[in-house]
């Protein structure tokens, strides 16, 4: 049988399958002041916070169960079945529209609801395909990846709250207050949802916070395989990345924010994510 890969536009996608014959993206929308764009074709992430910074409303908007259903009518044509993996279900309603697409175009789809998103959500289908190069039952796929999902780590900080707040991650009165005091939270993945765990005062106290928290990880010699993301903060990944890999062994990526994402932490912001290599569920 030949199976269809799929996942959104949200996703870091791992070098190993990032040329995949079977693999689709379904783009997510940028919307300024009500108009919309394609995800990382119609608009980059340095255009999005220039309108941001402009004074613009800035939003975004899953792809719509008929751009599902357009990918999933031709997609049937040459495949028996697909499998996705979406950002979380508590972040974007991606995942539900995915499925009710399958529906419409009369295509078997499993989905899988990744409960965390970027470079996680990447490593879980590169996993997947994996297995079923490894002629493993798909029934079996869809359950090791649906226990291999709470694997995933991830956390983050940013320079402004301005778009975390318009955004509904925190309250306005949360935002200003911050932003007044330069207050900086720290966000990770709970339950599918982004949500604070810290709070320091000043963005560098953050993001060191950050750092510190990677060395300790790395010290216990399992994790392998990292994705620094930010939001036009490269040097100071590229930064921390020089100083990980001369003291670790460690395959570090840098990865920019789509458009999407960065409209959400606007900018300066960064982080880091990866699965464990071993499930601890």
């Amino acid at each position: 049988m030949r199976i269809a890969w799929i996942t959104d536009s949200t996703t870091i996608v791992p070098n190993s399958i990032v040329d995949h014959q079977d693999l689709t993206i379904v783009p997510l929308l940028v919307m300024k002041d009500g108009e919309s764009f394609i995800d990382g074709v119609d608009v980059n992430a340095e255009t999005v916070y220039s309108w941001i910074d402009a004074g613009h409303k800035v939003t975004t908007s899953q792809p719509s169960i008929g751009t599902f259903t357009e990918h999933y009518e031709k997609l049937k044509a040459d495949y028996d079945f697909g499998f996705a993996v979406h950002l979380s279900s508590e972040l974007s309603g991606t995942y539900n529209a995915s499925i009710q697409g399958a529906e419409i175009a009369g295509f078997r789809l499993i989905a899988i609801d990744s409960r965390c998103g970027i470079y996680p959500a990447g490593q879980l289908l590169a996993e997947a395909i994996q297995l079923a190069e490894q002629g493993v039952a798909i029934e079996q796929i869809e359950q090791t990846i649906l226990k291999r999902r709470f694997d995933h780590h991830i956390e983050f900080t940013v320079e402004n709250l301005k778009q975390l707040q318009a955004g509904g991650r925190i309250s306005s009165t949360k935002a200003f207050v911050g932003n007044l005091l330069q207050l900086r939270p720290l966000f990770h993945f709970e339950e599918g949802k982004i949500v604070p765990y810290q709070t320091v005062r000043t963005f560098k106290k953050a993001h060191s916070k950050i750092y510190d928290h990677l060395v300790e990880i790395l010290e216990r010699g399992d994790v392998t395989d990292i994705s620094l993301f930010h939001a036009t903060a490269y040097d100071l990944a590229q930064e921390w990345k020089a100083k990980l890999e001369a003291r670790f062994d460690v395959s570090i990526r840098i990865d920019d924010l789509t458009p999407v994402l960065g409209s959400h932490t606007g900018n300066p912001a960064i982080g880091m994510s990866f699965l464990n290599p071993t499930s601890r569920h």
